[in-house]
């Protein structure tokens, strides 16, 4: 039975329907999420990348520019997902595997990113998806996940209108935590971003100020491997 995930054509259009109630575009979190990344890693330059759950490739993309000359790997378990993103990327740079590859390959990671993925695996999976990202890392490599904030109403609410996110299990910050312990990570930091709306964009300034209260849209787990 073909699912939503098997439709990349429309992976816009689907989350669209949830984060339009903010005003604002995919481009405009892809941003926030990266510029709080090269921020924090103060001006570390991974030579391998991993971006977990890439979908259509839209941040694989941004992560090349962000980091040029370092080899972006991107995979997803919608196959479909990952056989658009080739068409639309041609970056040499940019490395695009069905999950089934990128579980037999041998590459070592200094990065990983990864955003609302973890929430679309069943809990009892998460645990062994974390151990695998950790056994796939360098040593001293860092994670960075993003995840919507459960606490948030206007998260919840985008979540709701989300065709994707129908069904799923939120996964709460403490949880997050829990599994890249597990798996053998030092949580470096934590972090919440996206708290103003557009109509609200006056206020932005003051988001630098608000990174460790635990109400923003989204919120970053940052770990290392060693």
């Amino acid at each position: 039975m073909k699912t939503l995930f098997d439709q990349p054509e429309r992976y816009d259009e689907f989350p669209n329907k949830g984060i339009g109630i903010t005003g604002n575009e995919k481009n405009y979190f892809i941003e926030g999420r990266l510029g709080l990344l090269l921020e924090k890693m103060k001006n570390r330059n991974p030579e391998h990348i991993l971006d977990f759950g890439c979908g259509t490739g839209a941040t694989s993309s941004f992560l090349q520019r962000l980091f040029p000359g370092s080899q972006i790997h991107a995979t997803d378990y919608a196959e479909a997902a990952v056989a658009f993103a080739k068409t639309q990327n041609k970056s040499q740079y940019i490395h695009f595997q069905r999950f089934n590859e990128w579980m037999q390959s041998n590459e070592r990671y200094d990065l990983v990113y990864i955003n609302c993925v973890f929430h679309h695996i069943e809990p009892p999976e998460r645990q062994a998806i974390m151990d695998l990202l950790y056994a796939k890392m360098k040593e001293e490599g860092e994670i960075w996940i993003f995840e919507n904030n459960p606490l948030n109403p206007g998260t919840r609410l985008a979540m709701y209108l989300n065709p994707f996110d129908k069904g799923v299990k939120k996964i709460w910050p403490s949880e997050l935590g829990r599994l890249t312990a597990r798996s053998g990570f030092r949580e470096k930091d934590k972090w919440f971003l996206f708290y103003f709306p557009q109509w609200l964009s006056v206020f932005r300034f003051l988001e630098k100020l608000l990174l460790k209260l635990p109400f923003g849209g989204q919120y970053a787990v940052q770990a290392e491997k060693g």
